[in-house]
């Protein structure tokens, strides 16, 4: 796999999954970021989602947001939650946009150790 900027694929998955006139937002391929990059660079991935909330709405739940969530930081956590949880924890104490994010997590595959680090942050699931 190529390595790219964190700018550059959240760029790219904006792009992907923004919704365009007529359609309910996102494309039919997926971005790396929905793929191996949860699985096989971790520390790349999270700085990719820490980019893409930099560049959308975080002050309620929305479309993007959903899918980042139950997309690439629910992958992220699931495949390598014991890597991120760590820095997880510190990035949800301190920002509220990443804890909206946090929130709207699936967590049916995560280690039950990584939910119970981050229960504190997870008392508003959307």
């Amino acid at each position: 796999m190529e390595t790219r900027s964190p700018s550059a694929l959240a760029e790219e998955w904006i792009e992907r999954w923004s919704p365009t006139e007529g359609s309910a937002g996102g494309k039919v391929e997926a971005s790396v970021l929905d793929g191996e990059l949860p699985r096989e660079q971790p520390d790349l991935c999270l700085d990719a989602i820490l980019e893409i909330l930099g560049r959308i709405d975080t002050s309620s739940p929305n479309h993007l947001l959903g899918v980042l969530a139950a997309g690439p930081l629910e992958d992220l956590l699931t495949y390598n939650g014991d890597v991120v949880v760590a820095e997880v924890d510190l990035l949800a104490r301190r920002d509220p946009g990443f804890r909206l994010l946090l929130n709207g997590v699936w967590d049916s595959r995560i280690k039950p150790n990584i939910l119970a680090r981050l229960a504190k942050y997870r008392n508003n699931p959307w």
